[in-house]
């Protein structure tokens, strides 16, 4: 049985001003999408393509105009908050980790939240979790003190995960969740988080406008244009609009750095 089941999934957004009618714009189309324990599914796509809604539909952030959502079984479709035992199996990380967390709260209190919230935990039991999830991302226990000004992003956005990884959740939805970070951090962070699915069996929903990272971490993949679903492999027929966006985001990436070169390839050239 699919962790998340989507099916005929539809959404629109009104646009207008005040001096003409509304009309309404189509996000998601008719999407239908499964995504299974332990696999890291791709959703490729320039901004605005839908990506981004359908994760929040996901995670129940908003209902879709048509269609269903069921999480582990349970159809949650429609419902303005996900039941508790539900919520806990699906956390996200997003893009802004300066964003997404409290400046007044510790790395360990931001951790703790979920533990307190979802399993009750205090005191020593609660102290040693958080020790345990600062190490699993790669960090020190004797971070749980500091305050989020005190990391570089790449560490507050280490923190995120852990906080994600707490309640040990079925899903992870990754929103663009390592676009904002350097290429070496970026590429720490795919290992952690690759060996940590390898683990402890987790889903994820790799949401993304980077080929390059979707190419890499992704077992699965689906370009999403104009708010459509396409199968992400190289047969995509030249001709088609789902083509020529999959051309624009392959143009986007930079090229491998240049091999250094050889002293005999440099011999004769002026110091």
């Amino acid at each position: 049985m699919p962790v998340i089941e989507l099916r005929n999934i539809t959404k629109s957004y009104g646009r207008g001003g005040f001096f003409r009618k509304k009309e309404r714009f189509d996000v998601l189309k008719d999407i239908n999408l499964d995504l299974h324990a332990g696999e890291c599914l791709g959703l490729v796509g320039r901004s605005g393509s839908g990506k981004s809604t359908l994760g929040r539909i996901v995670l129940g952030l908003e209902p879709p105009d048509c269609g269903s959502v069921r999480i582990l079984g349970n159809d949650v479709t429609g419902l303005k908050e996900l039941p508790r035992h539900v919520r806990r199996e699906v956390q996200v990380v997003f893009q802004n980790a300066i964003g997404s967390t409290n400046p007044r709260m510790t790395a360990g209190q931001i951790i703790s939240e979920p533990l307190r919230n979802f399993d009750g935990l205090k005191g020593r039991k609660l102290k040693n979790r958080v020790a345990m999830l600062l190490e699993q991302v790669g960090l020190s226990p004797d971070d749980a003190g500091k305050l989020p000004g005190r990391f570089s992003g790449g560490q507050l956005q280490r923190i995120c995960i852990a906080r994600a990884l707490a309640p040990s959740p079925k899903v992870i939805v990754l929103d663009e969740a390592v676009s904002s970070l350097d290429m070496l951090i970026q590429a720490r962070v795919l290992e952690l988080l690759e060996s940590l699915r390898k683990k402890h069996d987790t889903a994820y929903l790799f949401v993304s406008h980077d080929l390059r990272l979707v190419n890499r971490f992704c077992s699965r993949s689906f370009l999403m244009n104009n708010g459509m679903l396409h199968a992400f492999h190289p047969e995509l027929n030249a001709d088609t609009e789902a083509r020529e966006a999959l051309n624009k985001l392959s143009s986007a990436i930079l090229p491998p750095l240049p091999e250094r070169k050889t002293g005999k390839e440099h011999a004769g050239m002026p110091n």
